[in-house]
């Protein structure tokens, strides 16, 4: 019995999978080639992410300061402390008043500065601290320059700032760095309140 060529069909040839060398050595070299230009990139950005956001954070305190200042009428100061990285702001502090029975109270005694009411190092300056942030422990002050005045001498370890009703403040410039000395310069207009910044290198 003879078998018809029609019925045998020919085998099929087993499919390849997976990749060759070549295709995963590829791959490879194209990964290391993205990575060598975009780690640079992100580290670079993330490094100064910590200065610029602590400008931004200033400048959106000195905005609030200065509106606060030309809504309420009155003078409103902006205080940073270099040793504890701390920066707060608000108004004069109300005056001392007496308690009906005749004794000043404990807190007067701490606004007036006789006894120890600082617990947070900030020193007594007289502003109500009505908004108050730390700025991130591995940046420092370098550099911070203004117009003194002989209230400033005051209070030599801290850094005052003077927003007044009319809409203007004290000039200033702030230079903050980080540990690899990379740094951000601030600097207001004194008449518009405006602050520039500037990334340093």
């Amino acid at each position: 019995m003879s078998i018809s060529r029609d019925r045998v069909k020919p085998r099929a040839k087993p499919l390849r999978s997976g990749f060759t060398m070549i295709e995963v050595i590829l791959v490879v070299v194209i990964i290391i080639i993205v990575s060598s230009v975009s780690i640079p990139y992100f580290s670079g950005s993330m490094r100064g992410h910590k200065l610029r956001t602590s400008g931004r954070m200033i400048m959106k305190m000195a905005g609030y300061s200065r509106a606060m200042a030309i809504m309420r009428e009155e003078t409103m100061t902006m205080v940073l402390n270099p040793e504890t990285m701390e920066i707060y702001l608000g108004g004069r502090e109300a005056a001392p008043t007496n308690t009906t029975d005749g004794v000043i109270d404990q807190d007067v005694f701490k606004r007036l500065g006789f006894t120890d009411g600082d617990e947070d190092g900030l020193g007594n300056v007289g502003v109500e601290r009505e908004v108050r942030r730390f700025l991130p422990d591995d940046l420092s002050v370098k550099n911070f320059d203004k117009n003194w005045t002989e209230e400033d001498d005051a209070f030599e370890d801290l850094y005052l700032i003077r927003f007044y009703p009319n809409g203007q403040c004290d000039w200033f410039e702030l230079e903050l760095v980080d540990k690899r000395d990379v740094g951000i310069r601030l600097e207001n207009d004194p008449i518009s309140g405006k602050i520039r910044s500037e990334f340093l290198q």
